[in-house]
């Protein structure tokens, strides 16, 4: 197994904090979706008022109060879905800063792959050239003292 370096590291540090910040931004939205639906039903019960033309004084009443705790609502709603978006957002940028972080990390360690690699290829081609030249030079000397054992032996 190879060695990991730092930045295939790095990029998995990054990997694993934006899954988090995922992780983080699902309820968020699911509860988005919750406040929402319920703003729809908050607006739809203020537009369904009470159409009654003659109404008695507690009626009346009764009918304010009631507006008026569906306008609280609606306010309490609201707010929390900016909030929720707010969130949303926050969460958002971070996991788009980590997956920037992780994608840099990614190009630098296959960068410094390239090069590792590049210079183990050098030095294979470098060894394979000695070798070629330390072949000849053995087959030149091989060729020599060939010659010499045979001018030795012509002179006996």
């Amino acid at each position: 197994m190879q060695k990991k370096n730092l930045f295939d590291l790095l990029a998995l540090k990054e990997k694993v904090n934006s899954n988090q910040y995922l992780q983080k931004l699902t309820p968020l939205k699911k509860e988005k979706i919750k406040v929402l639906k319920i703003l729809d039903q908050l607006t739809e019960l203020k537009e369904n008022k009470n159409s009654k033309k003659s109404l008695s004084a507690w009626e009346l009443k009764s009918s304010s109060n009631i507006q008026e705790k569906i306008f609280d609502q609606i306010s309490l709603a609201k707010s929390r879905i900016n909030k929720v978006n707010d969130d949303i957002s926050l969460l958002e940028k971070k996991f788009i800063e980590h997956e920037i972080r992780k994608k840099r990390s990614l190009e630098k360690s296959r960068s410094l792959k390239d090069i590792k690699n590049l210079e183990q290829d050098k030095k294979n081609e470098a060894e394979i050239q000695s070798l070629k030249r330390a072949n000849l030079t053995s087959f030149w000397m091989m060729a020599l003292i060939l010659q010499n054992q045979k001018l030795l032996y012509n002179m006996r």
